[in-house]
């Protein structure tokens, strides 16, 4: 069929036309669809779906379904048919699309709305794991951090084997609140070097900002913690007013301030550091870049940050700005 044509355009080439065949040869139509046009050239409207053919209750149990179990409608299909009501993927699918809860993102944006209207909403298992791939700071809604200082986290990352020097870990602490983000690079993960990263940069910046900090958390790796004597955590326990807690990275403690940071980090510094592997003769060259993909990130500077910071918590606020202007 002729693209760009509607029905009345069929009509006027049909009617203006003394050959049925040769209207239809041009058209590119059947002789069905040549005598259908010329009774009736408007095709008609498609009805929407009706969800009221299966049932209030099931049309109202798959949108509690979406949010409860939001990975889709092949999974809702298989709970619904749990509890005894067959309804197929396709129509699930059609439920979700008429309440714009179609896809993963929109599934996300109404659970997300949820949880943040609804002080004590407890997620199930499923939606924990849901939440954690878009925003796992969700995750830390009972933690109620609303200062800076309120809790910092410091962890650390395995950039890789890097030519010319050898293996490179990344030092980062982390402001929960704010996300302000302080970072240094080491050839191994030394006790003695998280422990002057901790007093020589960490708390003198918070320091110089007028801001007490309230808890620190760390993985429970031999750089941060030990049983023993520990340059780090024996700091940490001296220190009046400052709680110190350990978790587990990469497992179900850890917290979802750092996972977020991780996604951040993983998607866009760690692949830009790499690129440029073979340039580093030296750390302090590393640094460099590693301090400006650091500044960027806290200023907001670029278009990756500004979107990163639209979601929970941060409400299109960039790190230097909570910091220095909390709500």
């Amino acid at each position: 069929m002729l693209k760009g044509k509607k029905g009345r355009d069929y009509l006027d080439i049909i009617q203006s036309s003394k050959n049925v065949r040769e209207a239809c040869k041009a058209l590119g139509i059947s002789r069905s669809q040549y005598y259908k046009l010329l009774k009736d050239p408007e095709p008609a409207k498609p009805k929407p779906y009706e969800p009221l053919k299966m049932g209030e209750e099931a049309a109202q149990r798959i949108l509690d379904l979406a949010l409860l179990f939001p990975f889709g409608c092949h999974g809702i299909s298989y709970k619904l048919l749990e509890e005894g009501i067959r309804v197929s993927s396709v129509s699930v699918q059609k439920i979700l699309n008429a309440h714009k809860l179609g896809t993963r993102d929109a599934r996300y944006n109404a659970l997300e709305k949820k949880i943040l209207q609804t002080s004590e909403y407890v997620l199930n298992a499923e939606q924990k794991e849901f939440v954690g791939k878009h925003n796992p700071v969700l995750l830390e809604m009972h933690r109620k951090i609303q200062i800076p200082g309120g809790l910092i986290t410091v962890f650390s990352y395995f950039l890789g084997q890097l030519p010319w020097l050898g293996k490179v870990y990344l030092y980062f602490s982390l402001d929960a609140y704010s996300g302000y983000i302080q970072a240094m690079v080491a050839y191994t993960p030394d006790k003695y070097l998280c422990a002057a990263f901790l007093k020589k940069n960490i708390f003198p910046f918070y320091e110089q900002h007028g801001i007490d900090i309230k808890q620190v958390e760390t993985s429970d790796d031999p750089e941060f913690f030990s049983f023993a004597s520990h340059p780090f955590s024996s700091f940490l326990r001296n220190l009046n007013g400052v709680i110190y807690h350990r978790t587990t990275v990469g497992g179900v403690k850890t917290n979802g301030y750092s996972q977020k940071w991780h996604q951040y980090l993983k998607e866009y510094i760690v692949p830009e550091l790499k690129s440029k592997k073979a340039e580093y003769q030296d750390l302090e060259s590393l640094n460099e870049d590693l301090q400006h993909l650091i500044t960027q990130y806290n200023q907001g500077s670029n278009p990756e940050t500004v979107i990163y910071f639209d979601s929970y918590p941060f409400n299109q606020e960039n790190p230097i700005q909570r910091l220095t202007n909390p709500n």
